[in-house]
């Protein structure tokens, strides 16, 4: 190969960089991916956020030879359509992608396009012993004929023994690989601060593409023979008792192995109030050169209360942007919780005791729904709920520095008569859904508040306006929805500019994603807390709404 005359070649196939063509020079070694700004095949900080910093890169081995290799990436890489794992081989033509719903590109060297061949394909070669007969007495046919199917025949023949001598030589190559000591060298990417409240999100793999993972543990073999018969397990004293992820048959020289671990936490972890340090605990277990070998490690993690929400995973290292700060707001719906039996009741007494026992569907119109909406404010109204909380304070846990905030439940902001913000808004949220309407979360500088979108359409409601805090006025409840939809409007303007600051959570699309709620056990004492609201919910009487245009003059169509 003329190495002079070679480039590699990366056309972008998704993406902000659809149809843009990238080259680089053949001598380098490498070609690093990522956000980062020194990154050779780069993409945008702001936008690509399914592309880590330091996502992965492409490697040179020979001229002829080349591997993939994932950084431990969060959303993870993959080939041709199938996600990798560590470092896999690389065809010219094979198409790469970063995340599951990330960019992708083609990888290619610019000499191997200008001849227009074909990516490397895949191809079953039958055993050395499978033979072929040309047994040319059964066929009469002329001598031209006849020569004319033994030149056709004779690269057919050449080119099935060259495959059989060509898989032979694979063959030996893998038992030479299997003999020898081998090396196991290991890397722990562990999650270091864990939120109870998010223990069924921690246990699927597939929820937001696993990227939540509790730990990847990646196994590289740096010597001459094969690490065979790898199993790797795990255990978190009190919690969880040794489990078994996937077994490995072998590792070959220069091969690595990557296990995610993604634990089922039993669900008493939800009861939960105190932070505290845990143990988690490594085995490896795997056969080298004959001989049995172990690896044993455990390190510690924070375990954090039920009631904490941790703003962000990211290492500080990797911190870039204003998302980066805020990667675990897709968490957020495991703090709506609809099914609390306390969440329930109480939506029930507000049913009757405010609506008159209507609900938001009945009649399946916009008016029904915000009337529903101004319903739970103004059973918040009326039991005087007072805005007031913990506000979030700055915490290092390990290599992350993020704001950690203590979030009282919705069943515990009923109870409480008293919220923060984004407490409320959590509250507000699991009314609406247990109401069967699909709840969102605005969230903007400094604030979060509560709205549904309802048949296409963005509505709001300030649950704030109930005043507290020196706050003064307490607003009513087409007030507080008028607040809400001018709310909206200006989100929209900004969200639109492209404001990294303002995010909506569509709650019910992330549960399909696998952010699955926490479960609640009922309790008999808060249920009584709960009808001694519901005596002053009737207090006037049913909730007198008006129905005008003017009311839904701002509504906005959802994007």
């Amino acid at each position: 190969m003329n190495t002079s005359d070679e480039k590699y070649l990366i056309r972008y196939t998704s993406g902000k960089k659809t149809n843009e063509i990238e080259e680089f020079d053949f001598t380098k070694t490498e070609l690093s991916i990522g956000r980062n700004t020194n990154s050779d095949i780069r993409f945008d900080p702001e936008t690509d956020l399914a592309v880590s910093r330091e996502h992965g890169k492409i490697i040179k081995k020979t001229d002829d030879l080349f591997v993939l290799e994932d950084n431990n990436s969060r959303n993870g890489t993959f080939i041709n359509g199938k996600k990798i794992n560590g470092t896999v081989l690389l065809n010219p033509g094979d198409e790469i992608k970063l995340g599951s719903n990330g960019p992708s590109f083609v990888f290619d060297l610019l000499s191997r396009s200008e001849t227009g061949l074909m990516p490397t394909q895949l191809v079953s070669v039958s055993p050395v012993t499978t033979t072929i007969e040309l047994n040319q007495s059964k066929a009469k046919t002329s001598p031209k004929s006849s020569s004319l199917k033994y030149w056709l025949a004779l690269p057919i023949v050449l080119l099935l023994a060259g495959a059989g001598v060509l898989w032979q030589g694979n063959q030996n190559n893998v038992v030479a690989k299997m003999d020898g000591e081998g090396e196991l060298d290991v890397q722990i990417f562990p999650m270091q601060a864990m939120m109870p409240a998010a223990y069924k999100v921690y246990a699927n793999p597939l929820a937001l593409d696993g990227r939540y993972f509790f730990a990847k543990i990646v196994l590289d073999n740096k010597g001459k023979g094969a690490l065979k018969d790898v199993k790797v397990e795990y255990a978190i004293p009190g919690f969880i008792n040794w489990t078994k992820t996937n077994d490995v048959q072998y590792i070959l020289p220069s091969g690595s192995y990557v296990a995610t671990i993604y634990p089922q936490f039993p669900q008493s972890i939800t009861q939960k109030t105190t932070e505290s340090t845990e143990r988690m605990q490594i085995r490896i277990s795997y056969t080298s050169n004959n001989k049995q070998e172990k690896y044993e490690k455990t390190y510690l993690f924070q375990m954090l209360s039920r009631n904490d929400f941790l703003y962000t995973n990211i290492p500080a290292s990797e911190v870039a942007t204003v998302k980066d700060k805020e990667d675990n707001n897709d968490l957020a719906p495991v703090f709506v919780t609809p099914q609390d039996p306390i969440v329930k009741y109480y939506v029930q007494q507000v049913q009757e005791k405010v609506l008159g026992g209507e609900t938001a569907s009945v009649e399946n119109k916009t008016e029904e729904a915000v009337r529903f909406m101004m319903g739970v404010y103004e059973a918040t109204r009326r039991t005087h709920m007072v805005y007031s909380g913990t506000g979030g304070a700055f915490v290092q846990q390990g290599d992350i520095q993020s704001v950690q905030q203590k979030i009282r439940l919705p069943r515990e902001v009923i109870t409480g008569n008293t919220g923060l913000c984004i407490e409320m808004a959590f509250l507000y949220a699991s009314a609406f859904a247990a109401e069967g309407l699909k709840p969102v979360i605005f969230f903007v500088p400094g604030h979060a508040y509560p709205g549904i979108n309802y048949n296409g359409q963005l509505l709001a409601i300030e649950p704030t306006a109930v005043g507290g805090e020196g706050l003064g006025h307490i607003a009513s409840p087409v007030e507080a929805f008028q607040i809400g939809m001018k709310n909206v409007q200006e989100f929209l303007k900004f969200a639109q500019q492209g404001d990294p600051r303002y995010t909506m959570i569509d709650v019910n699309a992330l549960i399909s994603q696998g952010v699955q709620q926490m479960e609640l056990t009922d309790d008999a004492f808060l249920r009584t807390k709960v009808d001694e609201l519901a005596k002053k919910f009737a207090i006037g009487g049913p909730f007198v709404f008006a129905k005008t245009n003017q009311t839904f003059q701002n509504g906005q169509q959802a994007q």
